[in-house]
């Protein structure tokens, strides 16, 4: 007796909801404020089809436009995604503890996740110093050439570190060889931290620090973008900079429950 042909799975659609999310990921990929017609180029429809997804989305207020009719994000993604059960845990011990660091050293720091194949920026803390860098909360590091990036390989278990390279855009800008990733994750390992300089800005040295949960596992990394003067005036040293740091991950560590014991 012949089967009855299997149901294939049915697939959903919702056009309406897909068109907004497609402006909400087009607007945080470009970085800065589009008009009507570039949203409606970019995504291959027309201005008809976008425009009421965009007036939703002011009124909601996931995206707002200036006296020029250009479209940017708000703020509010960032602020929905921090309500996240583990991320708020996070950012609630590490808040006084970064503002205090940024006193104590002078330079800004700030605090990345991972998430989908690259480092998120999920907390900042700027310099009160006159002179300073700060990074954009929200801005994405990548994997392989950030200090950040490097701390989550090698900190990562085998199984997790192989999905991380897994998630990589094929092919990967500044993709190393194996035998140099290798190299580099015994390094951190081996040192606990990375320090590396800064691939985008001159005179910039990153140095980080993973964060542990309870069960041993990282869940962020600790940054500071050290900003090296020409004159030689940091009140602070790059020596005493990266001990305090240290102390600063540990102590955030200790808030998420962790011993310094193994998984």
């Amino acid at each position: 007796m012949l089967e009855p042909p299997k149901k294939e799975r049915k697939t959903y659609a919702a056009p309406a909801l897909e068109k907004g999310l497609d402006i909400l990921e087009l607007l945080a990929a470009e970085g800065e404020p589009l008009t009507n017609a570039d949203i409606a180029s970019r995504l291959g429809r027309s201005v008809g089809e976008i425009f009421r997804m965009i007036v939703v989305l002011k009124q909601r207020g996931y995206v707002a436009s200036g006296a020029d009719d250009r479209y940017a994000l708000t703020m509010k993604m960032f602020q929905v995604s921090s309500q996240v059960a583990p991320l708020k845990r996070l950012n609630a011990v590490a808040t006084s503890v970064m503002h205090d660091l940024a006193i104590a050293t002078q330079q800004s720091c700030h605090l990345v996740v991972y998430t989908d194949g690259r480092g998120v920026i999920v907390a900042q803390e700027s310099s009160p110093s006159p002179r300073g860098f700060t990074v954009r909360l929200g801005a994405e590091a990548p994997l392989f050439e950030t200090c950040s990036g490097h701390l989550f390989l090698a900190f990562a278990d085998d199984t997790a570190r192989d999905k991380m390279i897994a998630e990589q855009p094929k092919p990967a800008p500044k993709r190393p060889s194996k035998a140099a990733l290798q190299r580099m994750i015994a390094r951190v390992q081996k040192q606990g931290y990375e320090s590396i300089k800064s691939g985008q800005v001159a005179g910039v040295q990153d140095i980080g620090f993973p964060i542990f949960d309870h069960a041993g596992n990282m869940q962020a990394a600790l940054l500071i973008p050290f900003l090296h003067h020409i004159d030689g005036s940091e009140e602070v040293s790059f020596e005493d900079c990266r001990a305090r740091l240290a102390e600063a991950a540990a102590a955030i560590s200790r808030g998420l429950g962790f011993t310094g014991e193994g998984e």
